[in-house]
């Protein structure tokens, strides 16, 4: 399999990412690129329309590593149309539209095909199929047709879906092959988020993306005490905990959301409603449930929680007398988002209750200190390449799918709290705009 195929894909990959910064770097190369139409962003999308059905073709009729080593060059050309359209100037508002298009048009039949050969669920894949070309229809009648992250996500996370099963078909069951199904559920609830923040008005973006930190937040305290009625305390903390990490993520952008598109005039309190229901009393209450002694729990999850409410509020406070207007790059004090990835994870993982306490204490100390910390959002995410952000988030993905399907959610709690750690430590290592 690795002489096969995987090695002639990175081998691809490598030769197409060489030629692209080797030939793309003069006025002069750029020129040449430019004059030449066949060599247009919009022209090589074209050319992807019909190579799906080419694949389910060829993949059909017995060629199966052909039309794996076939789909994944054409893949691979989704990367050289974007960057030609950026470094020669040739993005269009047409290639927009154009580019999603030929993506759909190239995954579309492998996965019906897949569907019926009884490897996908149909009704799933009939529910990612919908939910897709919703979104490609959208855009004719909306201003922003450009793909975003969800639907990035989404685009990379399908072509590492079909190239597991087409490995699972070629060569056998493989361990990737018990995160397909997962997988595909996550694919569609991204082509679902896509699609839904193509349509919705740009000034209800912020408060839908709060009234859903909001909800996972709520539904983790539920889940959490189901928890404790049913005797399995520890796996329904890592389900509350899991709620908490998507609110994080939610919580990353409807700052951002409401800074570029507006919002209604009490966004801002609800967003610090979600915050300290989601940040405060889930993470607290996962916290007081994680203690073997209940007394220690609740005084250590009251803690976290009112820590976290002082936090917000002195924000909130500082901000507006200080007349600053929309949102910071520094905090004085660690953010809530972070203190409750920080103490959430340690609860979970560390095995000692004393470790688990000074894990907390020091985070809620933190969360009322004056050290300056980034925002995460503003500050550190732009730094990072968007197609490493692409990979990073399909690759948690990926490990996030393995931990449903297995039951054991062991590696992604430990990548969080790593993720936390690295964040606690940051202000010992200040970037430099």
């Amino acid at each position: 399999m690795f002489l096969e195929i995987v090695l002639p894909v990175l081998l691809a990959v490598a030769s197409e990412r060489f030629v692209v910064y080797r030939f793309l770097r003069t006025p002069s190369q750029i020129a040449w690129v430019r004059a030449r139409r066949w060599l247009r962003p919009n022209t090589i999308s074209r050319f992807r329309y019909p190579m799906g059905v080419v694949t389910v073709a060829l993949f059909h009729g017995g060629w199966q590593r052909t039309a794996f080593l076939f789909f994944a060059f054409w893949m691979i050309t989704d990367l050289t149309d974007g960057d030609i359209a950026r470094r020669c100037s040739l993005s269009t508002e047409r290639g927009e539209t154009i580019d999603p298009l030929s993506d759909k048009l190239m995954y579309t039949p492998l996965l019906l095909y897949f569907a019926w050969k009884g490897e996908f669920d149909p009704w799933l894949v009939g529910a990612f199929v919908v939910f897709d070309f919703l979104g490609q229809v959208s855009r004719r009648f909306i201003p922003n047709k450009a793909a975003n992250l969800f639907g990035k996500a989404k685009t990379f996370l399908v072509a590492v879906l079909l190239a597991a099963t087409g490995l699972h078909l070629i060569y056998g069951p493989l361990a990737l092959s018990r995160i397909l199904r997962p997988l595909l559920a996550i694919c569609t609830s991204l082509a679902l988020c896509s699609t839904a923040f193509k349509v919705i008005p740009n000034y209800w973006y912020a408060n839908i993306l709060s009234l859903m930190n909001l909800v996972c937040g709520l539904t983790g305290i539920a889940v959490l005490i189901a928890g404790q009625s049913a005797g399995e305390p520890g796996l329904y903390g890592v389900y509350a905990f899991g709620l908490v990490f998507l609110g994080q993520f939610l919580d990353l952008f409807d700052g951002r959301a409401a800074e570029k598109w507006g919002s209604t005039p009490r966004g801002e309190i609800f967003d610090d409603v979600a915050d300290g229901t989601s940040f405060g009393a889930t993470v607290g209450l996962l916290v007081t449930t994680s203690f073997r002694d209940v007394r220690v729990g609740i005084a250590v999850g009251a803690v976290h929680l009112s820590a976290t409410i002082y936090r917000l509020i002195r924000f909130v406070v500082e901000k507006r007398k200080a007349g600053v207007q929309g949102g910071v790059k520094t905090f004085a004090g660690l953010p809530s988002p972070g203190a409750a990835l920080m103490s959430g994870s340690a609860v979970l993982l560390l095995p000692w209750d004393a470790a688990k306490a000074a894990a907390v204490l020091v985070t809620a100390g933190l969360m009322v200190s004056r050290v300056p910390y980034a925002h995460f959002g503003r500050a550190v995410l732009p730094r990072i390449p968007k197609i490493a952000k692409v990979f990073i988030l399909a690759a948690f993905l990926l490990l996030l799918a393995h931990a449903v399907r297995t039951d054991d959610y062991a590696n992604p709690v430990t990548v969080a709290f790593a993720a936390a750690s690295a964040y606690l430590l940051s202000p010992l290592f200040p970037h430099r705009e």
